[in-house]
């Protein structure tokens, strides 16, 4: 009986999973951060003593809706949102008809979500009420009963000490 070693087995490395997992990471950061980018795109956002910071659980789902003052009528709004057109992440103006549309498309997407959509209103300063109420109107129609309002954290006001007041 001859005793025949066993033939080596080439042993390989396969660096195809972990590069696939990796470009899917990539992409899917570089995609977060520009919904991130375009929720805190500069605003000329109202003052408000009573704002403040919200706490990440209670952001959950949310549309965020920048209403602001038109390039071209100084009387009109553009109420701009982020959508995916199937490639990538564009900035989309919608007219204030569509609006309320587009809100409830959106809520209809997350129905079966236990926590609904909230809606953030970012209104610049200069943009009449009328325009924001559109926006107002469209969570009416589309059910979302959590809305937030977007607004810069008032400065205290320093108060002056008993011995220098007159």
């Amino acid at each position: 009986m001859a005793f025949h070693p066993p033939k080596p087995v080439s042993m390989t490395l396969n660096l195809a999973p972990m590069v696939d997992v990796m470009m899917c990471l990539i992409i899917f950061f570089l995609l977060a951060s520009r919904i991130v980018d375009a929720e805190h795109r500069p605003v000329n956002l109202p003052v408000a003593r009573s704002a403040r910071e919200p706490e990440p659980e209670e952001m959950g789902r949310r549309v965020t809706i920048n209403v602001l003052p038109a390039a071209d009528d100084p009387l009109g709004a553009d109420y701009v949102v982020q959508a995916w057109n199937g490639r990538a992440l564009v900035e989309r103006r919608l007219p204030a008809e569509d609006v309320a549309a587009y809100l409830q498309a959106r809520a209809r997407a997350v129905a079966d979500d236990a926590g609904g959509l909230r809606c953030i209103i970012r209104a610049d300063r200069e943009v009449a009420y009328g325009h924001v109420e559109v926006v107002l109107r469209g969570c009416g129609l589309a059910r979302i009963s959590h809305v937030v309002f977007a607004a810069q954290v008032a400065k205290p006001v320093a108060q002056p000490h008993a011995e220098e007041r007159p």
